[in-house]
């Protein structure tokens, strides 16, 4: 006993391991566009190329070169959060073009663009360089906006880059002062300015606010867009800041499952995320997250991602392998008692086949004595019925046979007198003519007719139904009024008797046997089942002995 329950604790314990301690329901939508991830990307990728087809050829024209730049503006926002490299080619390609035209304008677009690149790929020397080139003296209220958001989005990368040194809070002001900047800057209401403002909000001490302000903006927006991804990771940090772990996760989670439907390669969330469910235990969750984390951080081409990413990893794999060391162990130790175990069943098995086909053979032996002493208790049963039912008949026949005997000898005793008299008085014509009539021969069969029809009849009082439910609906017969029986149920009123030769059954009845074989045909031929109607009007019950 003690033995098959080590054997269920060690099943338990590697079940436990193998399910993992946070399944949770937030994660069931992240995985299921996790499992989609690959056709998202190659969704994104012929969009992309549908959009490329439409790229005219080289040329100098500048109706062709302001086509050109507005196809490649369209192709650098697909890449922008997709893929860094293809999108610098192309916002590269519209600096040259604004300069050709001469577009002042659209030439300090494209190289904000081209420093917003440069600052997500981690290539912050050579974006610091081009930004400060730029002149800002020309530029318009959205360009400076812009502007300051990739000043800001430059500190907010070194400050995560030197997370933990003194450097951070020195970058955590500036990063404060140009997120107030945009605030104060951007139309009141527009979405950089509830961001911003929120951001500001935050860095200022006044978290609630505003988890509050972009909880109420994020009703606005539909995962699969950047700026759900970026309110709920925000929202995610602010409630980390709260001290609401669930609340950060299911948020990061929101954001992942947002950054993996709108293909936005350049994230965050899945890798914080990952790094939470690993302090929590969560090794298997934590370790495929990391894992697409990484792979997404390579495909967009951003040395910051694989930075921090480069800090979590080991640390997962290591946790991981321990865990798959430990699930191999446990499994070998419970692949040998689970081996003997099935020993022990196999050896159960086999004897409990043999018990059981001793059984079945004693059980089969049983079966054909219950089944032959069933068999003759219904035959007694079924000769018991018979008797009783010949005791009844042999009872009303013999005493419609006495009273019918003693009406008979009466009858005759006063047609003999009868006779006598009118051959004393010399009434020859009289006598000839009563012993001439039939009158006196069908008197007695009709009274033998009624004796039998009532014994019959007392004997079976349903057999005039139960011959109709034989027949044909259209078939039944019905007794003419004054009769009980017909001929056609004399005949097989004496079928049920048991006299069943044509020869005897004209004799009684007083008919011709060829009359009685043609009855008997066409009443077979009336019946529901001809070949069996006979066999069927012999097994008509007698009344039941208790209602005699």
């Amino acid at each position: 006993m003690m033995y098959f329950k080590g054997i269920l604790l060690l099943f338990l314990a590697l079940w436990g391991t193998a399910t993992g301690t946070c399944a949770n329901d937030c994660y069931d939508h992240l995985d299921e566009l996790i499992s989609r991830h690959d056709a998202l990307v190659a969704s994104k990728k012929a969009a992309i190329n549908r959009i490329k087809k439409t790229l005219p050829a080289p040329s100098t024209d500048p109706a062709v070169l302001n086509k050109e730049f507005e196809i490649n503006s369209n192709i650098y926002r697909e890449y922008v959060e997709f893929q860094n490299d293809s999108a610098q080619k192309y916002v590269r390609r519209n600096i040259d073009i604004a300069n050709l035209l001469g577009d002042n304008a659209r030439a300090i677009d494209s190289k904000l663009c081209l420093v917003h690149l440069l600052n997500k790929a981690y290539l912050l020397e050579e974006a610091e360089t081009l930004v400060h080139d730029i002149d800002t003296t020309s530029m318009s209220r959205d360009q400076k906006l812009f502007y300051y958001k990739i000043l800001s989005d430059m500190c907010m990368f070194r400050m995560e880059f030197y997370k933990g040194s003194s450097y951070e809070k020195v970058y955590q002001q500036q990063l404060t002062n140009y997120r107030l900047k945009i605030a104060t800057l951007s139309e009141p209401g527009s979405e950089r300015n509830t961001l911003y403002r929120a951001n500001y909000l935050n860095d200022t001490g006044k978290t609630r606010e505003a988890t509050q302000l972009l909880e109420q903006m994020l009703k606005d927006y539909r995962s699969g867009d950047r700026t759900y991804s970026v309110i709920t990771s925000s929202l995610a940090y602010y409630y980390s800041k709260l001290g609401d772990r669930h609340k950060q996760k299911q948020l990061l989670a929101m954001s992942a499952a947002s950054d993996i439907e709108g293909c936005i390669m350049e994230n965050s969330a899945l890798r914080q995320l990952a790094d939470l469910l690993f302090d929590e235990g969560d090794i298997d969750r934590a370790y495929r997250y990391i894992n697409i984390s990484v792979a997404d951080a390579n495909f967009y081409g951003t040395r910051l991602r694989n930075v921090q990413a480069s800090q979590l990893v080991p640390r997962i794999i290591n946790a991981y392998q321990e865990k798959q060391e430990h699930n191999y162990r446990t499994m070998r130790w419970l692949i040998i008692a689970l081996s003997v175990l099935a020993l022990t069943l196999v050896a159960g098995i086999i004897g409990t086949t043999l018990l059981y086909r001793r059984y079945r053979r004693l059980s089969d032996s049983l079966g054909r004595i219950n089944n032959r002493l069933n068999s003759t208790v219904e035959q007694l049963e079924t000769t018991n019925q018979q008797l009783q039912e010949r005791d009844k008949i042999k009872e009303q026949y013999l005493g419609r046979f006495l009273t019918f005997s003693s009406m008979l000898i009466d009858k005759n005793e006063t047609h003999r007198k009868t006779l006598n008299r009118l051959a004393m008085e010399d009434r020859l014509k009289e006598l000839k003519a009563q012993l001439k009539s039939p009158n006196f021969d069908y008197e007695n069969a009709t009274m033998f007719y009624q004796n039998f029809d009532s014994a019959f009849l007392n004997i079976y009082p349903n057999f005039i139904e139960a011959v109709n439910s034989l027949l044909e609906p259209e078939q039944h017969i019905e007794p003419k009024d004054g009769e009980q029986l017909t001929r056609e149920l004399r005949i097989l009123a004496l079928i049920r008797l048991g006299i069943t030769s044509n020869k005897e059954i004209a004799s009684i009845l007083r008919a011709s046997i060829a009359t009685i074989y043609t009855y008997r045909s066409r009443l077979k031929a009336r019946a529901k089942r001809k070949d069996t109607f006979e066999d069927d009007i012999k097994r008509i019950q007698a009344q039941s002995l208790n209602g005699c």
